[in-house]
């Protein structure tokens, strides 16, 4: 047949062959790839200019290029034979010819600018070498059937000599340029040198996968997190995109950033997935044409290697397309995660002190966030299932007339349901999570004041009370609960009413095919609308939690009314000079001054002023200090001074910019870390400066009573140190800081009167530590004895600046400084040094506080070697269902297996159908058929509902309790050498993150496991119906499913467990961060805490990131092993001729049989992760013992005591 013969019609097969036609080859196999091609190489070529070189493999890509210019030759060839007009032709086989030398040098260019400047293998290329490589397959063995003349026999051996150097180009382009990157291996993951073909099948996964499996995985073993996902870049471009003006008032301003931001790898996986829609719609038309095929009397062995061929085909295209689309799906979900969160920190910094937002933010920080992850995780599937139920009804259409139209009722109806259920989904949502927010927020007040509790003997009242703002909890989320099985109701509706109420209204004349056929387009129909109907709560969930988010990013934030002299001179014009009176104060005040406040009324609130009419000035190099009664302003006066007051009104100028303040709160801030951590902060650590800074606060004597000296971890919030330690180490860090202004409230507080003075004369007296430096020095504080020693005094009461001056002006004028009746005694040399006697009491007090302290680090230690990491501990089930209650667990199981039966018998049950159709005579009505099929159909929904209630409703509300009221007893009744030893952080964890497992994906994975496990067995039971042959291999897909499993649990338990343990530290560092912000204000130390929140949150992001991935490598395994199925059912189906009704059956189930076996996998993956939260908080309450000791406590008699004395003798204390 002559090449020009197949000219009449582009979609007619080849006469007497099982073949396309060549001028739809040329059109769609070649033509049209090459163009897209053609297009995208040039804008890849123009992108990759850009970028730096990254690759040096001279002589790797000299065999590439060589290899792609003899392949640009032999389409020179190719072209010159169609020119020179041997063989009759086209214009279609010469533009086929044109374009297809175009692309081969596109080609040579793509190699060349992707061989130096990415990392991997060109993504561009390899896709198009392999796409058209089958096309071309497809194209030589139709080209050799037509040839018939020597030019045209010459013609398709030259183009199957193209194929084969198109072969050896695309091994060449897939090899890994990994030993010739010129960057740190280290720190790349392997992920970021992959090709298409390694991140289609996720086989950059294997070697994670093997070290899971054979050993305990740590942070450390996980690879490094690929440099497109970290935070602070991707947090650069969305600030480039945000703006905080046009935010308010739009509720949806944040989500619009973030689309904004994220657009690309938003549109990223829509290819994909329009991919996969396309391979999944060619289920049911295969099925169609299988059970006509099957129908015939005589069948044709070549259409059977084609429909062999065709399930292969199209099971393998479902698995590889859904495998890159999720892929790409959950990168842009860590990227969503990465940059809320760093906005919620970054804007945690800029918060005013006073405004009760901290505990607020950790819960955005947590518990949002997971639920916007929730949210997001079927985004795509809402808009591709809305166009393949189109689709769907389409073809039912076709097929069945007007009665396509129920199952659209029915879908519009529950569509209706489901939008009135939404209006009530927000609302919900929000009072659920604001009272998360409340129970979480005073849960990590409690634990970091449980000292305190424990000592004022109100420990067990605010127990009480958190478990009742619990218990109201839960009541909360129930309401929502309600909404979410009332959406999943609505959501199966579809699928298990419409079946039922189309065939019993159809008019058309049914038989095996149609019957089957337009059951595989009902469950195309219904199945995506049930997963839209259950995914939208959750999306609306997860945008209502953005908008809480955003509620936040709008609070407002500090205002640092301070003003600097020489930016005030160059932005008042002549004006504002004359006009300003504080502005001739300005011009005319002396180089000297430090600080000037004029007019200033400063308070908490407005309208409200805490200090009024203050007017003062702060001499450079000069000792003030602040004295006045309690509640007098001083450390108000201290936050006026560091800009941090939120109303204010008057002027306070700083004649120079002051980017570090040394800073000391009346509260000592502590970082969770070393002694030494602690005074360094941020600095570079400089011996001779660190020692003098230690001799100065006499902490030298605290560290030689350390086991590890300035090594031993302060525990959160410094818990394991005294109260005038805390004080001088907070002073040490604001000594150690390089500043021209230090800024002190209260820093005598704790300190026996002797280290008192050694700590002033050290520091503030005459030679010490900040005079030698000329520091400005301002010290608010109620040791007066030391006013003397002052260069400047303001003394404040009645809101008010009572007086000032030096000491001796204030001492004659009679006024708070006089009646204080302090000697002057400033004329000493104040070198008198403290002896050790002298300061023995808080020596003495140091040395009791070492012998508790902690020597490492802090947080509790995670045993890696606990073998139930990798393989789970089953006694925590027990655990669980005792908790949740024995009944409720059976009635779970009980539901389940009802679900199973009903779920798929109908398939059974309309096989039978179908052959009282086929009969002769029918044995029963239409009307009996459809009436038990619907029969059946809604017992399968009622059991999903009475499943419903009891999990999500019954069970939450019995286990979350019970298990909440466990712990806290047990935090309550743990010792202090407890809360000193352990992070605050990781007993948050416990009451936040872990809690929130347990009220949301634990019971959802046990719920789906339930589902999968029975409906998969029931599935099993129906497929082996079209050939028993096929339970032959049931043995050997056991044995396989168990293999994965066990492959798959060890590593992806391991990785749920260090996701959770690695935002612990994240936690931690932000609670550290919001309780110091004012000291790291001052320190100017707000940069490295949000560059240390990036640190932290990138490495939470590792583990997260892989155990996503991981979940899709085990997707794409068990679609695999579907496509073996299909295969071998197929095979088995066209080789034995197995009856028609049965193969529908086991078609029509092996449609969602694969589902059902990812589903087990995935959901008791789920499952075994999510119960972690049950075995840490079993763990928890097993191991820490109650401080109350059995015979301990005495009951004294109810007129005890009527007189009498405490003695204590030889009495020796410590936490351990």
């Amino acid at each position: 047949m002559p090449f020009h013969d197949s000219e009449f019609g582009l979609l007619y097969m080849n006469r007497d062959r099982f073949d396309f036609n060549l001028h739809f080859e040329q059109l769609f196999f070649s033509i049209l790839p090459c163009t897209l091609f053609i297009v995208c190489s040039l804008w890849r070529a123009i992108t990759q200019s850009r970028k730096p070189s990254v690759v040096y493999a001279p002589i790797f890509q000299l065999a590439k290029l060589g290899a792609i210019i003899t392949y640009v030759g032999l389409q020179i060839a190719l072209l010159i034979q169609v020119g020179m007009g041997s063989f009759h032709i086209t214009r279609i086989f010469i533009a086929s010819s044109v374009v297809n030398l175009v692309a081969a040098l596109a080609m040579v260019m793509i190699s060349y600018t992707d061989h130096n400047r990415s990392p991997r293998p060109s993504i561009l290329l390899n896709t198009y070498l392999f796409l058209t490589l089958l096309f071309d397959i497809a194209q030589s063995r139709t080209l050799f059937l037509l040839s018939e003349s020597t030019p045209e026999i010459t013609y398709s051996a030259v183009f199957t000599t193209s194929l084969a150097v198109k072969i050896v180009i695309l091994f060449l382009e897939t090899k890994s340029k990994n030993k010739w990157i010129t960057w740190d291996r280290d720190e790349h993951s392997p992920e970021e040198t992959s090709s298409i073909f390694s991140l289609g099948v996720l086989s950059w996964l294997n070697s994670i996968f093997l070290q899971g499996y054979r050993s305990t995985l740590s942070m450390d073993d996980l690879y490094p997190l690929d440099v497109a996902l970290h935070s602070k870049q991707l947090h650069d471009r969305f600030l480039a995109n945000m703006d905080y003006s046009k935010l308010k008032g739009d509720s949806y301003g944040l989500v619009k950033v973030l689309v904004k931001t994220l657009l690309v790898p938003l549109l990223l996986p829509i290819p994909l997935r329009l991919a996969l829609l396309g391979f999944t719609f060619c289920q049911p038309f295969f099925i169609e044409k299988l059970l006509d095929h099957l129908s015939r009397p005589e069948i044709e062995a070549n259409v059977g290697y084609g429909f062999i061929g065709a399930a292969i085909l199209i099971y393998l295209g479902m698995a590889v397309s859904a495998a890159l689309c999720w892929y790409l799906h959950h990168r842009m979900r860590a990227m969503t995660r990465s940059i809320l969160v760093t906005e919620i920190f970054s804007r945690a910094t800029q918060a005013r002190i006073g405004a009760d937002d901290h505990n607020a933010a950790l819960t955005l920080m947590s518990t949002d966030i997971e639920r916007i992850r929730l949210g997001l995780r079927m985004l795509h599937n809402v808009w591709a299932g809305v166009i393949q139920a189109a689709l769907a009804a389409w073809m039912l259409y076709i097929r069945l007339g007007l009665v396509f139209l129920v199952p659209i009722g029915v879908v519009v109806v529950c569509f209706t349901l489901l939008g009135v259920l939404v209006n009530f989904t927000g609302d919900s949502q929000r009072a659920w999570m604001t009272g998360v927010q409340k129970r979480v927020g005073l849960t990590a007040t409690v634990i970091a004041g449980m000292k305190n509790l424990k000592l004022s003997g109100l420990a067990s009242t605010v127990s009480s009370f958190v478990q009742k703002l619990r218990v109201e909890e839960l009541a909360a989320g129930a309401r929502f609960r309600k909404i979410f099985i009332l959406a999943a109701m609505l959501g199966f509706t579809p699928m298990l009413i419409s079946p039922p109420l189309t065939l019993a209204f159809t008019r058309a004349s049914l038989d095996t095919s149609k019957v089957f056929t337009s059951l595989a387009f009902l469950m195309l129909l219904t199945n995506p609308l049930s997963q839209i109907f259950t995914s939208i709560p959750e999306l609306v969930s997860g945008i209502a939690c953005i908008g809480r988010i955003q509620a936040f990013l709008e609070c407002e934030t500090r205002h640092d009314f301070r003003q600097v002299l020489s930016d005030r001179k160059k932005n008042l014009n002549f004006t504002e000079i004359e006009a300003d009176t504080g502005s001739s104060e300005i011009e005319t005040a002396p180089d000297s001054t430090m600080i000037s406040i004029k007019n200033g009324n400063f308070g908490w609130k407005e309208n409200v002023f805490v200090l009024q009419d203050i007017n003062a000035h702060i001499e450079k190099s000069s000792f003030t200090m602040v004295v006045g009664p309690v509640g007098s302003g001083k450390s108000t006066f201290c936050k006026t001074l560091l800009g941090e007051i939120p109303v204010s009104r008057g002027s306070v100028v700083l004649s120079m910019r002051c980017p570090r303040i040394g800073f000391c709160d009346q509260t000592a801030f502590m970082w969770n870390g070393t002694i030494r951590d602690n005074i360094l902060g941020f600095s570079i650590y400089d011996e001779k400066r660190y020692d003098s800074v230690i001799q100065a606060t006499a902490l030298s004597v605290d560290f030689a009573k350390l086991t590890q000296g300035d090594q031993t971890n302060v525990g959160s919030d410094g818990i394991t140190l005294s109260g005038g330690q805390k004080q001088r180490v907070s002073l040490a860090r604001a000594l150690y800081l390089e500043s021209d202004l230090v800024i002190l409230d209260d820093v005598f507080s704790g300190l026996d009167a002797d280290t008192e003075l050694h700590v002033f004369q050290r520091v503030f007296g005459p030679g010490g530590l900040l005079q030698q430096r000329r520091t400005t020095v301002v010290l608010c504080t109620h040791s007066v004895r030391f006013l003397p020693f002052s260069d400047h005094v303001i003394a404040l009461g009645d809101n008010t600046i009572k007086e000032q001056g030096s000491f001796k002006e204030l001492a004659e004028q009679g006024g708070y400084v006089q009646s204080l009746g302090i000697r002057d005694s400033a004329g000493g040399d104040g070198s008198e040094a403290v002896s050790e006697t002298a300061a023995s009491k808080e020596r003495t007090e140091a040395q009791k506080d070492a012998q508790g302290s902690p020597d490492g680090s802090p947080g509790a230690e995670v045993n890696l070697d606990d073998p139930n990491r990798a393989t789970g501990d089953k006694a925590v089930y027990k655990y669980y269902f005792l908790s949740m209650g024995l009944l409720v667990a059976f009635c779970c199981f009980f539901l389940a297996a009802l679900w199973g039966f009903f779920t798929n018998f109908p398939t059974i049950w309309l096989k039978f159908w179908t052959d009282d159709i086929s009969s002769e005579t029918r044995s029963h009505s239409h009307a009996y058929y459809v009436g038990i099929y619907a029969l059946l159909q809604v017992s399968a929904l009622i059991s999903l509902l009475l499943l419903g209630i009891t999990l999500f409703i019954v069970s939450i509300k019995r286990a979350g309790a019970n298990l909440h009221h466990d712990t806290l007893t047990t935090l309550i009744q743990a010792p202090l050498s407890f809360f000193t030893h352990t992070d605050t952080g990781v007993i948050t964890n416990l009451f936040s993150q872990d809690l929130n497992l347990i009220d949301t994906e634990l019971p959802d994975a046990l719920l789906n496991t339930l589902f999968c496990v029975f409906q998969a067995l029931g599935q099993a039971a129906v497929m082996p119906t079209s050939s028993a042959y096929l339970a032959i291999s049931y043995p050997l897909l056991a044995v396989l499913l168990y293999s994965v499993q066990r492959f798959y649990l060890r590593t992806s338990r391991q990785l749920r467990l260090l996701d959770l343990e690695a935002k612990s530290p994240l936690y931690t560092h932000f609670m550290d961060t919001v309780r110091g912000i004012t000291t790291l204000r001052a320190f100017g130390y707000i940069s490295d805490e949000v560059s240390k929140n990036a640190r932290l949150l990138n490495r939470s992001q590792q583990p997260a990131y892989l155990l996503a991935m991981v979940q899709e490598w085990l997707n794409l395994v068990l679609d695999m092993i579907v496509m073996i199925l299909a295969a071998v059912l197929t095979t088995l189906a066209v080789r034995l001729h197995s009856n028609s009704g049965f193969t529908g059956a086991s078609l029509v189930t092996l449609m969602s049989f694969g589902e059902s076996l990812s589903g087990i996998v995935i959901y008791y993956t789920r499952l075994e992760t999510s119960i972690g939260a049950i075995s840490r908080l079993k763990t928890f309450n097993a191991t820490v013992k109650p401080e109350g000791k059995e015979g301990e406590d005495m009951v004294p008699p109810e007129n005890w005591p009527q007189h009498g004395s405490v003695e204590l003798n030889n009495v020796s204390a410590s936490y351990q």
